[in-house]
């Protein structure tokens, strides 16, 4: 018995352990992350495609050329005028230029349309940095959590252990009873199965988190952080205006309502006239020669030709389609409008619950704390006692199981205040400038 709960008792020293902060684990996530490292190659895609040229704005050039070559053997050809061989080559070079010099206002829209693309997929990339960081948070927390919680019963069943040594020797002399030394065991064997689902608890909490932090989810850690219980004193009207401000999910309907804005414009632009320019020149050169007469019957021939075209281009009706489009875009926009107000309202309704949370958490953390204390010093008096033989190992154990209970509360309101903070922080845009 005493070997196997040696065995649960001692750490294996042969895995690899690293130290690890919160900052650490944070900048490791934010760097190795594979929701981050896509978020931010989208954003670039829609950098990249931010420009004029994209818009419509700049013209098409395009240049082609052409080298041709031909051998014509009419020497057994009774039909052809000149039985000869007939050899040819020509030479073809092509220049144009297309420019769209008005579109009703297209191009401008474009443009607008590209860079509000290119702000919506930054804001999904800050969001996704949010969620990452409140994630690696939480994870790594958790993780302090569960070992707090596998050293606490790694305390009691020390303790067990030297109470069932005590209470074997008083049995054996006749002074503790068999059921006594029976309820000792007892409720050291149940300390060591809860230690032992604890210790899984805790290997599957630095699984999620390596999992999070992408690293191999079998690396071990020696966490540096304890869990964040400083008590921090919001107000909620400045809590509210930093996430109408900053708030990633409303900025992302903003961001919305401006695209279904270009969409109007788009639509619009189709009732006015297009007006481009089309330009280029032509070089052509071509050489012929008849067999054995190529020397008097040779022939080249060169020509260059330059063209303009200017043309106004106007739709007089195409049944409604157009006037139908354009009705539909500003719908879009009064829905985006209609989310946009929805998710402002949610968010808030969210702040307004965290933030009341949070001060729950305050004070639940408070007396949790206090309640801890209290029922330690019970524990320790009880052991005491037990020890001296004025309670017996039922009493005892009652006391014991109040103390695991209450500290296993006591840290676990401290995660609960960390967490409730954290989604303050989250929710009103303020946990990359905290954790970053």
């Amino acid at each position: 018995m005493k070997k196997l709960i040696l065995i649960i008792l001692v750490p294996n020293l042969l895995l690899a352990q690293n130290k690890l902060s919160l900052l650490d684990a944070i900048k490791i996530g934010l760097k190795d992350n594979y929701d981050i490292q896509i978020s931010n190659k989208n954003y670039k895609i829609n950098k990249v495609n931010n420009n004029w040229g994209n818009a419509g704005a700049l013209p098409t050039v395009n240049i082609s050329t052409q080298k041709e070559e031909a051998l014509s053997d009419q020497k057994d050809n009774p039909a052809s005028f000149i039985q000869q061989e007939l050899r040819s080559s020509a030479v073809n070079g092509n220049a144009n230029i297309n420019w769209t010099l008005f579109s009703g206002f297209a191009i401008r829209a474009n443009k607008k349309r590209l860079k509000n693309l290119e702000n919506l997929s930054e804001n999904n990339a800050i969001l996704t940095i949010e969620n990452t960081i409140q994630g690696i948070i939480l994870q790594y927390y958790n993780c302090v959590l569960q070992k707090q919680r596998m050293e606490l019963l790694k305390k009691v069943i020390n303790l067990s252990i030297k109470r069932l040594e005590y209470e074997k020797t008083n049995y054996e002399i006749g002074i503790s009873s068999k059921m006594d030394l029976l309820q000792t065991e007892n409720a050291m064997l149940s300390d060591s199965s809860n230690l032992i689902l604890q210790e899984l608890n805790y290997k599957n909490a630095v699984k999620n988190l390596n999992l999070t932090i992408g690293r191999k989810i079998e690396t071990n850690w020696v966490f540096t952080d304890e869990i964040d219980s400083d008590i921090q004193l919001f107000n909620f009207e400045e809590l509210k205006r930093k996430t109408l401000a900053n708030n990633t999910n409303i900025t992302n309907q903003y961001y919305n309502i401006q695209l279904a804005k270009q969409d109007i414009e788009l639509s619009k632009s189709v009732f006015y006239p297009t007006i481009s320019i089309n330009s280029g020149g032509a070089y052509n050169k071509s050489t012929y020669d008849i067999g054995e007469f190529s020397n008097q019957m040779q022939n080249t021939g060169t020509s260059i030709n330059y063209f303009a075209n200017f043309s106004i281009n106007y739709r007089l009706f195409d049944g409604g389609k157009l006037y139908n489009t354009l009705r539909k875009v500003k719908i879009q926009k009064d829905i985006n409008e209609l989310r946009y107000d929805k998710v402002k309202e949610e968010v808030i309704y969210q702040l307004s619950l965290n933030y009341n949370k949070y001060n729950s958490c305050v004070n639940a953390f408070a007396l949790n704390k206090k309640a801890f204390k209290i029922a330690t010093l019970n524990y320790e008096i009880a052991n005491d006692k037990k020890n001296r033989g004025i309670i017996n190992s039922f009493v005892s154990r009652d006391i014991e199981i109040a103390y695991i209970t209450s500290g296993i509360n006591a840290q676990q309101s401290a995660y609960n205040l960390m967490e409730s903070k954290i989604a303050l922080l989250k929710i009103s845009g303020g946990i990359i400038q905290d954790y970053n």
